[in-house]
């Protein structure tokens, strides 16, 4: 029976993507709940305290992703994970003590009423940090089932605390104290229920993952930097419009966010790589052709449901807002194909280009087309590089990176 085998892994592997799609989506809409119900119920100051915490922690975050992906490289490879392991505890210690100390600049370039929230935002990206060597050794050894439960948990635990803190306290300081909490308490269970060893050959993989910590850290800045310049170079009402458009980036951006998740450890194998790329690459297109398609023939309508009618001005550029997060959501899937094999021209390349479109913009944009334009453009060249790459490069040829 020489096809029963292929056969159960395909059902194995469908099923699994249907779990992680599930998983990272519910993850995705708790986020934006606590996001609406902090605009509800904490006044307009206080939500811009958590608003601004809460995208500090999305940067801070890098430092996890950083070490789940060097764990899951590790593991992947059949490597010993226990380096690995120990440097992601590193990082999450001093990630947290550094941002401890510096809790009184952070409260006062953000004009917090104390250090605490900034504080408590330390403790939260900490804790994001530690929890990333368990995650990254389930999802090298492909048991993706887990995964997508252990995402789930950690997004209600911080959703959940951080709307009990609210309840407390509607403030800045309950609301990230609850967070802060929440991610505390999902850490433990991680480590709980995956019980990874640090034990094991001497040393550590620092080195790693300040590599994909560089990498990770320069297209996150590249995929977000969009609106804060809008906020700068545009009237207040066109960042506003700009703002509402950018919802439509982030749903076609992280709608796909389980591809990438499930295809990585095939990425670190040479001998599935090419077909993970392949696969992962029509996935995501797909999904961004349809979404971008969708908002096309509906963008009315789209513009009520996901806005309100307030922004209906906006009608005419949801489609490339939409654009816009499909391609990064491409560009995602190429930066961990490249991040997977320890491709390093990916930083230097992500970094120029975040560079030059932040100088395009900021000495050409005058209306809101001047920043989205650009952003489609700078988009469009990640995505050509990650392709060039992938057909240009030799497979496993970066794979002794450490």
């Amino acid at each position: 029976m020489p096809h029963v085998a292929p056969r159960v892994r395909t059902a194995g592997l469908q099923s699994s993507a249907g779990l992680l799609a599930a998983g990272t989506s519910v993850a995705n809409a708790l986020g934006y709940v606590l996001t609406v119900v902090g605009a509800r119920r904490l006044g307009p100051d206080e939500f811009g305290a958590f608003g601004a915490l809460l995208a500090l922690i999305i940067v801070g975050n890098v430092a996890a992703l950083a070490a789940q992906a060097t764990t899951a490289r590790t593991v992947a490879t059949g490597r010993p994970a226990a380096p690995a392991i120990r440097s992601g505890l590193v990082v999450a210690a001093v990630t947290t003590l550094a941002l401890c100390l510096a809790s009184p600049v952070v409260s006062s370039v953000l004009q917090l009423s104390s250090p605490v929230p900034a504080i408590a935002a330390a403790v939260a990206i900490g804790a994001f940090a530690a929890a990333a060597p368990p995650l990254g050794v389930v999802q090298g050894r492909e048991r993706f089932a887990l995964l997508a439960a252990l995402v789930t948990i950690q997004a209600t635990m911080r959703v959940g605390a951080g709307l009990v803190g609210m309840a407390v306290s509607p403030t800045a300081t309950g609301a990230m104290i609850g967070v802060a909490a929440g991610l505390v308490l999902a850490t433990g269970v991680a480590w709980a229920a995956t019980r990874p060893t640090v034990a094991g050959p001497h040393g550590y993989a620092v080195r790693a993952t300040l590599a994909s910590a560089a990498m990770l850290l320069g297209f996150v800045v590249l995929t977000n930097v969009d609106v804060m310049l809008a906020r700068h170079v545009l009237s207040t009402d066109a960042s506003g419009l700009y703002a509402a458009g950018s919802i439509f980036t982030k749903i076609a951006f992280w709608l796909p966010q389980f591809v990438p998740m499930l295809a990585f450890p095939a990425l670190a194998d040479p001998a599935r790589r090419r077909g993970a790329v392949t696969m992962g690459v029509l996935t995501v297109a797909g999904c961004g052709a349809v979404l971008t398609a969708g908002t096309w023939a509906l963008s009315g309508t789209a513009v009520r449901i996901v806005a309100g009618a307030d922004y209906l001005d906006l009608a005419a550029q949801v489609p490339g807002f939409t654009a816009l997060g499909a391609l990064y959501a491409l560009a995602h899937l190429l930066v961990y194909a490249h991040l997977a094999r320890g491709d390093r021209w990916t930083t230097a390349v992500l970094w120029a280009l975040l560079a030059g479109y932040v100088v395009v913009v900021e000495t050409t944009a005058h209306d809101l087309m001047g920043v989205l334009v650009p952003s489609l453009v700078t988009a469009g060249l990640v995505v050509c590089w990650g392709l060039a790459r992938e057909h240009t490069t030799r497979p496993g040829r970066n794979d002794h990176v450490h």
